[in-house]
């Protein structure tokens, strides 16, 4: 079709009206194509995509990754029935059953299918296992609950439109309110075999549920022997900042039902869950299945999907790049005097309620998308914000600055004036007194009474070149490493030293040994044989300071999964998330092991230049949010991952010499930075953004590949905080 008679933005909405049922109102852009955060109309105006098609494109729009699986699958065969076996579902159910931690899946195309599946596994799981009459089993639901459009589905809507006119309506649904413990127990009957629930409401207007309830309602289920099943089609697969939302409450469901986000934003794919004891009592031959459902096609792309999400680290980006896109629009919120009443949600899913009786949610939307911004408006005063989970930092702050720019133009015509002054893009929230986030860091340290080269495990030891002058060395660590304790004494930490040991000499770079976090340790295990020898000290150490009370409780990687402890893994105080560095020291999958135990999003960044082992010789965070980094030690994908979570504008580039000297490898205090080495050119930047420069000499520690941060290990970091005995205590 020519230019002159290509069809317009009205020609295309035209046909829509006059063909389509009008079942949807959607905001008036027509999008022609579409890239990553990107789409374009037909007339080639450019938006970001601020919605994802409601979480189905967390991988962003046609991830070349997912394209490439669907053309090589579809090139081969696309769709046999589960009449036979195939290539490509028996990979993928191992995967996903990997990723969620059940031993069963059963996979389908829809959400409202899975969901669907969920209601038919529970009811026959109460007739058959709880003993229930057939008939008479009861589903509690919760008011506001969104799980699809099928007619057993809004049976037990709660919401008068989805269900006016569309009976008879299905029986076997109790409700409750959503986030209250005693309206589920007032629901609950002798006859409730299940709970179905959303872990946030999205339809309803990303509703998030009081702390603690999803724990209560976890143990009445155990107590009354009532399946819990939740609904993660939207928030599952890393769009609340975890895998799961149900991670955010430490627990777990008995069934978990997942779509959208599955199908990699190319196809609709979705699956139920469970363990081998629900399913294997529900379900045999004949009793449920679906044509299309676990297709080869479906299958090679789901399989590629989880596979991209965990290898470009789309839930730890949502964790961080979440907490900024929450900060940027409680910023809003605060110079829209009155105009938006809340800002809530997890990780890269927000709802931004806006008072009715000042503004409509869907006038504020088509505006939005007149900047080029598109969202969706729910329920009338809600506009929803859910990027893919592969937005930049910068992209973000683009598209708040548009959102703002609408905001505080309808406050203008309402003569809405601010209550608080704005910040625009790349300002960052104020801090705590320190890094660790508490009271004085504290620090384990283990001198160097036996330190030397006495083996080469990496570029920087040359054992030959220490014998020449083994004796000066080593007194200039024991003067350096004295040097360096008094300096963290000075500003206000708290060093427990352990005890060297001999035929150890790198005892002594301690952030090796562990990653402490809320009081939990994972210690090493570690690659070279070298070292394996430290491990049982490493053991005996921690058992100690358990005793002591400096942590709680003391966890290993399995076996064959190699750690390196803190130098492997920087917690983010500011971001919340674990950085990780791999392939050279440690395993990538040791972040299951971090996430698992400290449940915390993990990004992992693969390790290239031999010299930078450890993440921790090329990677430094700073105290205001900044990063220090050395570019040259990461893959290309691995800056680009920097880059997009923390930002341009709080990237600090460290120069080839500082990198060389280690200088990387530093400490931060407040605002002081802890390093052995410091060019002026470095310098002059840290000073430009506010920080103080402590240069301690460590140079026989450079030359076992070690500095500052090397010979430090924080044991106070807090995350979630410390527990003991169901009391909260401070780290």
């Amino acid at each position: 079709m020519d230019a002159k008679n290509r069809l317009t933005t009205a020609d295309f909405i035209r046909k829509e009206n006059r063909y389509g049922a009008r079942n949807y109102a959607p905001v008036p852009v027509v999008i022609d194509r579409a890239k990553d955060c990107l789409v374009w109309d037909v007339e080639g105006r450019e938006y970001i995509d601020m919605m994802s098609a409601y979480s189905a494109v967390s991988h962003g729009h046609l991830h070349p990754r997912v394209v490439a699986a669907l053309e090589e699958q579809v090139k081969k065969v696309a769709v046999t029935s589960r009449a036979y076996h195939g290539t490509t579902l028996g990979p993928f159910l191992e995967k996903l059953c990997a990723v969620t931690g059940f031993s069963r899946a059963l996979p389908m195309n829809t959400g409202a299918e899975a969901v669907e599946t969920a209601i038919k596994c529970a009811r026959r799981w109460g007739q058959r296992v709880k003993g229930l009459v057939d008939g008479e089993q009861e589903i509690l639901v919760a008011r506001g609950n969104f799980h699809g459009r099928t007619s057993t589905i809004v049976s037990f809507s709660s919401e008068p439109d989805y269900r006016e006119g569309f009976g008879p309506l299905a029986s076997g649904f109790a409700h409750f309110d959503f986030g209250d413990m005693a309206s589920v127990r007032a629901a609950t009957t002798a006859n409730t075999c299940a709970v179905l629930v959303e872990p946030i409401q999205g339809e309803a207007g990303v509703i998030v549920p009081p702390e603690g309830f999803f724990a209560e309602l976890r143990a009445w289920c155990d107590r009354h022997n009532i399946l819990l099943i939740l609904d993660e089609v939207q928030s599952g697969l890393g769009r609340t900042g975890r895998w799961f939302a149900f991670e955010h409450e430490g627990i777990r469901p008995d069934a978990l039902v997942l779509g959208k986000a599955l199908g990699g934003g190319v196809l609709p794919v979705s699956a139920f869950l469970a363990d081998a004891k629900v399913m294997d009592a529900v379900f045999e031959p004949g009793s449920h299945g679906s044509t299309f459902g676990g297709n080869a096609l479906a299958s090679a792309v789901a399989l590629e999907a989880l596979k991209v999400m965990e290898d470009e680290n789309l839930v730890g980006r949502s964790a961080a790049l979440g907490a900024h896109l929450h900060e940027r629009l409680n910023s809003v919120m605060r110079e829209a005097g009155g105009l938006i009443r809340e800002v809530r949600g997890r990780g890269l899913w927000v709802g931004v309620d806006i008072d009715p009786a000042r503004a409509e949610a869907r006038e504020l939307v088509q505006r939005l998308a007149d900047r080029g911004v598109l969202s969706k408006e729910t329920h009338e005063t809600v506009i929803r914000f859910a990027p893919p989970l592969t937005i930049s930092k910068a992209l973000i702050d683009d598209a708040v600055d548009r959102f703002r720019d609408v905001v505080l133009e309808k406050c203008e015509e309402l003569a809405i004036f601010s209550v608080a002054p704005g910040r625009r893009a790349g300002v960052e929230r104020s801090i705590e007194a320190s890094a660790t986030g508490g009271d004085a860091p504290q620090f384990l340290m283990s001198p160097p009474d036996h330190f030397e080269v006495a083996y080469s495990i990496n570029p920087w030891m040359k054992p030959g070149e220490w014998q020449l002058d083994a004796k000066r060395l080593a007194r200039d660590a024991a003067q350096g490493w004295d040097l360096l304790k008094a300096s963290y004494e000075q500003l206000g930490v708290d060093v427990t030293v352990k005890p060297p040991v001999a035929g150890c000499p790198d005892l002594v770079f301690t952030a090796n040994c562990a990653v402490v976090l809320d009081g939990k340790a994972i210690l090493a295990r570690y690659l070279k044989a070298e070292r394996s020898g430290e491990e049982a000290h490493g053991r005996q150490m921690f058992e100690q300071l358990q005793q002591r009370g400096l942590v709680d409780a003391v966890y290993r990687t399995p076996e064959g999964v190699y750690f390196e402890g803190a130098g492997d893994a920087v917690f983010d105080a500011n971001r919340r998330i674990m950085w990780m560095g791999y392939g050279q020291r440690s395993c990538r999958s040791a972040h299951h092991t971090i996430e698992q135990v400290f449940g915390i999003p993990t990004v992992s960044l693969e390790l290239v230049d031999p010299r930078y082992y450890h993440l921790d010789t090329a990677f430094c965070l700073l105290s205001g949010g900044e990063v220090l980094y050395y570019p040259g030690a990461f893959t290309e994908e691995g800056r680009d991952e920097i880059r997009a979570i923390v930002g341009r504008d709080n990237l600090i580039e460290a120069p080839e010499e500082d990198a060389a000297a280690l200088g990387v490898n530093g400490v931060c205090i407040d605002r002081v930075l802890v390093a052995c080495h410091c060019s002026d050119a470095l310098r002059a930047e840290l000073r430009a953004r506010g920080y103080h420069v402590h240069v301690v000499p460590l140079g026989s520690f450079n030359r076992s590949g070690g500095a500052a941060y090397c010979l430090t290990l924080s044991l106070n970091n807090v995350y979630k905080g410390r527990t003991k005995r169901d009391e909260q205590l401070a780290a």
